[in-house]
C-alpha cells in the first residue's frame, strides 16, 4: 500500500516509538515521519511516548493521530499541567487517561510521584511522562514477552503500561511496610534508643514523615480505582472482550493496594497512639520520683521555717561562709540538671 505523503513531524522532547503491522513489530524508534506515514493503514498499531514535552510538541503529533481526529484542547492543556487527580476523560474519539507512577525513597522518607498522561486512540497510544524516573524499558520487555497479545491493537498496550504502574505500588507499598515495621521494633526498644542518644520525639516524627508518605500514596492509588471500572464498562474505546479479563486482575491489584494502604494508615495510627501513651506513662513515672522527692525535702524545710531556725555554719560571718554556700548552690543545681538531663526528663 502507498503511503501518503505528509508534512515532517518535529518535536524537541525526547521521543520513543514503536510500529506492529498485522500484530508484528515491524519497528522500533523511528523517525515520526516514517511513523505518521502508517496512520490511514488499518493493520497498523503505533506507540509514541513524550519526555516533558511542551505544548507545541504534542501538537506536532496530529499527523500521528489522523486527520479526522483531534486532541481534545483540554486533553492536551492537562498533559502537560502536572499534580492533576488521576483519571479517564472520555472525548468523542479518543480518551485521555491521567496517571501517576510513584516510588517511596527511604533514605530520604518520602514518597516522589512521575506524572503520566495517556492519549487513547483506535490505532495508536501516546503516553506522556513528566519525568524519566518512571523508566520505559520495562513496558518494551513486558511487549515483547507478550506478542500473542500484540492482535488486541491499543488494549494489549495500554494493558502493560498500567501493570507497570500498578507493580510499583506495591514496591512502594513494600518499602513503606518495611519503614513501618522497623518503627515498631523502634517503639518497642524506645528506652534503649534514648540511652543511645535518639531524642524521645524522633519516633513521632519518623510515624508524622510515614504517614504523609502514605497519604500521598493513597491521593494516586484510589482515584485509579475509579479509571479502571471505567475502562472496563461496556463501550470504552479500546477495550476487546479479550482483554477484559487482562484489566480486570489490574483493578483487582489496584482494590488489594487500596486495601493495604488503609492497613499502613491503620498501623501509623495505632504506633502513634502507643508512643503518646508511653509518653503519659513515662511522664507519670517521673512526676511521682519528683513528688516523692519534694515531700521528703519539705518535712525537714517545714519544720526548720516553723521554729525559725538559723544555726550557725561553718564559715558563718565570715567571706568564706558566703563562697562556700555559692559553690554549694550552684554543685547541687547542676547535679540535678545533669541527672534530669541523662534521664531525659529535661
Amino acid at each position: 500500500m502507498e503511503k501518503p505523503r505528509i508534512d515532517p513531524v518535529q518535536v524537541s522532547c525526547e521521543v520513543r516509538n514503536r510500529l506492529y503491522r498485522k500484530a508484528v513489530l515491524a519497528g522500533s524508534d523511528l523517525p515520526l515521519d516514517e511513523i505518521a506515514s502508517y496512520r490511514s493503514d488499518e493493520d497498523a498499531l503505533i506507540w509514541v511516548d513524550l519526555l516533558a514535552p511542551s505544548v507545541g510538541d504534542i501538537v506536532a503529533l496530529s499527523p500521528l493521530i489522523g486527520g479526522a481526529v483531534a486532541l481534545h484542547p483540554l486533553a492536551v492543556e492537562g498533559a502537560i499541567t502536572g499534580h492533576q487527580r488521576p483519571r479517564l476523560v472520555r472525548f468523542r474519539d479518543h480518551s485521555m487517561l491521567r496517571t501517576r507512577a510513584v516510588r517511596f525513597d527511604a533514605k530520604a522518607g518520602r514518597l516522589s510521584a512521575t506524572d503520566i498522561s495517556i492519549f487513547i486512540l483506535d490505532r495508536a497510544l501516546i503516553t506522556i511522562r513528566s519525568d524519566d524516573r518512571f523508566a520505559i524499558d520495562p513496558i518494551l520487555e513486558g511487549w515483547d514477552d507478550n506478542p500473542d497479545l500484540a492482535g488486541f491493537g491499543v488494549g494489549f498496550l495500554l494493558h502493560t503500561v498500567l501493570d507497570e504502574i500498578v507493580d510499583g505500588y506495591f514496591i512502594a507499598l513494600d518499602a513503606l511496610d518495611e519503614e513501618i515495621q522497623g518503627l515498631e521494633d523502634e517503639l518497642l526498644v524506645s528506652d534503649s534508643a534514648q540511652s543511645a542518644g535518639r531524642s524521645r520525639n524522633a519516633v513521632q516524627l519518623q510515624s508524622f514523615t510515614l504517614r504523609k508518605a502514605v497519604v500521598q500514596l493513597s491521593r494516586s492509588v484510589l482515584p485509579m480505582n475509579e479509571a479502571f471500572s471505567a475502562l472496563l464498562r461496556q463501550g470504552a474505546h479500546v477495550l476487546d472482550a479479550e482483554m477484559t479479563p487482562y484489566y480486570q486482575d489490574i483493578y483487582d491489584h489496584a482494590l488489594r493496594a487500596t486495601e493495604r494502604i488503609d492497613g499502613l494508615r491503620d498501623t501509623i495510627e495505632s504506633i502513634l497512639a502507643t508512643h503518646l501513651a508511653m509518653q503519659g506513662n513515662s511522664l507519670n513515672e517521673i512526676m511521682k520520683k519528683l513528688t516523692a522527692w519534694a515531700a521528703i525535702i519539705a518535712i525537714p524545710t517545714g519544720v526548720t521555717g516553723y521554729f525559725g531556725q538559723n544555726i550557725p555554719f561553718p564559715g558563718f560571718g565570715q567571706t568564706e561562709g558566703f563562697w562556700l554556700s555559692a559553690v554549694l548552690l550552684v554543685g547541687l543545681a547542676s547535679g540535678l540538671w545533669l541527672s534530669f538531663k541523662r534521664r531525659d526528663w529535661l
